[in-house]
């Protein structure tokens, strides 16, 4: 399978990846490492795969992908680029949700940074549609902001992804359905402080949230988990049957 088709990938929590909308013009503002992200990084090397710039485009070649895929897979959408990012057209969006509608045996993963764009979804996600936001606790105010759209998401799983957790983070998780806390990678790799994921830790499980502590948890020094302790957690209805690297 070559460059930018649906793949596999590394990702653990997902089966696939769909890249259909790449590119992302966040600033760091908005995204904190973005100095450090590994799609950026990627485009350098491989730029006929992406738009010029990094500038966000629709892969149309790519829409029909995940109606070829035979067995029920768990896809991340757009991991390349940001859904909801400045500058993805609303028609782009739309057509991707229609796909999404139309492959109900998968389940596809959305993930942004722009949590507010999330509401004007209202009324139009799929039953098969996790919806989650970055939180970095770099950004204390956007972090809130971010929690606050996704909280009226009207989505059957919202999540919130903390990777990487740069700085201790304090909220309420109330509404939220799942939990990722994964490490800084790219250049600048390193393990967020275990006192930061103690406490979200703490707080997830008072309100009986699924969690899933990515395997670059278990890569730094004097870590207290090995990679096989690790809490590896879906939400409810979340599918452990779908098999990674299915096809």
């Amino acid at each position: 399978m070559s460059r930018g088709e649906l793949q596999r990938t590394a990702i653990e929590y997902l089966t696939h990846s769909w890249p259909i909308i790449s590119g992302c013009l966040h600033t760091a503002e908005v995204c904190p490492v973005v100095d450090d992200c590994w799609a950026r990084a990627y485009a350098r090397r491989f730029p006929s795969h992406y738009g010029p710039g990094f500038r966000p485009i629709l892969h149309v070649s790519r829409l029909t992908q995940p109606l070829e895929l035979a067995r029920p897979a768990r896809i991340g959408v757009a991991f390349t680029g940001d859904f909801c990012g400045p500058q993805v057209h609303r028609h782009w969006q739309l057509q991707v949700l229609e796909v999404v509608r139309r492959c109900p045996q998968h389940t596809f993963v959305f993930l942004t940074k722009a949590g507010a764009e999330l509401l004007s979804f209202n009324g139009a996600w799929p039953s098969n549609a996790w919806v989650g936001v970055s939180i970095t606790g770099a950004l204390p105010e956007r972090d809130a902001w971010n929690l606050k759209a996704l909280k009226q998401v009207e989505a059957r799983v919202r999540w919130v992804s903390f990777e990487p957790l740069l700085a201790p983070w304090e909220g309420d998780l109330s509404g939220i359905q799942w939990v990722v806390i994964g490490a800084q990678t790219g250049p600048h790799a390193r393990c967020p402080n275990l006192e930061w994921v103690g406490d979200i830790m703490e707080e997830a499980g008072k309100r009986g949230i699924a969690l899933w502590l990515k395997r670059n948890m278990a890569q730094g020094p004097a870590l207290p988990w090995a990679v096989e302790d690790l809490i590896q957690e879906l939400p409810e209805g979340g599918n452990d049957a779908i098999q990674r690297g299915s096809a």
